[in-house]
């Protein structure tokens, strides 16, 4: 049925099946002549053409069979409800960023000295937002402006650090990088491409968050460990 649909003629040079039988009654009406021979030219011409529509009718026919499966479906992406064009979805290779919704609320805690403040937004439009601030005495000391965002190899943290006045630390467009290197539930992983600096984030209880930061760099090696409790 769908090899009838194709057209007999091409305006581009393709031929259809219509052509193709046009060709082969040609050559028999040829052939069928007395004491007249096709010619070795005239044979490769007809020859050529009925390939060319042999082939052409093929292709259409294995579209049209793409279309009607809807195996193109997903390169095409879907339709909106106001009738756009919406592109596909990227293939995500590990954790998607709704998996890390466990880290969604108000954080404190705070070491000798010293208090810390953390705060993550809960996860829309593949992206969470996160805030920290270290304070001692009374005074902030940086800021920490941080990103969850999806990427087709998986969720990447970005954090950039600030002092009062927002001054940032890291060069322009030089944002910290910490892809996702392990996910289990309730617990993830991020780490420096080099693995230089790996920080873990674990909620063993309702109520609490660990994060875990790890450096093996030169003139910043060791392991700082912050325990949170969520303010409600």
């Amino acid at each position: 049925m769908i090899l009838k649909s194709v057209p007999a003629i091409d305006q581009n040079g393709g031929r259809g099946l219509e052509a193709l039988r046009y060709d082969t009654i040609k050559v028999m009406a040829l052939r069928g002549r007395s004491g007249f021979s096709v010619s070795a030219k005239q044979r490769f011409t007809i020859m050529g053409r009925r390939c060319m529509a042999l082939r052409t009718a093929i292709v259409l026919a294995a579209v049209s069979v793409e279309i009607l499966t809807g195996s193109l479906a997903p390169a095409c992406g879907q339709v909106d409800g106001g009738g756009r064009q919406q592109p596909p979805a990227p293939v995500v290779n590990g954790p998607l960023v709704q998996d890390l919704a466990f880290l969604v609320g108000r954080w404190r805690g705070g070491v000798t000295g010293g208090l810390f403040d953390e705060e993550w937004s809960a996860p829309s439009a593949e992206t969470m937002m996160g805030m920290f601030r270290y304070m001692e005495n009374g005074k902030v000391q940086f800021y920490e402006f941080m990103t969850i965002e999806a990427t087709p190899a998986g969720p990447v943290l970005r954090l950039r650090h600030f002092d009062l006045g927002l001054a940032a630390w890291e060069e322009k467009d030089a944002a910290l990088s910490y892809p996702v290197v392990s996910f289990t539930p309730n617990e993830v992983v991020f780490a420096t491409p080099d693995k230089s600096t790996k920080l873990t984030y674990r909620r063993a209880q309702p109520n609490s968050l660990v994060a875990i930061l790890e450096r093996t760099g030169a003139g910043h090696a060791g392991k700082q460990e912050f325990d949170f409790a969520l303010i409600k």
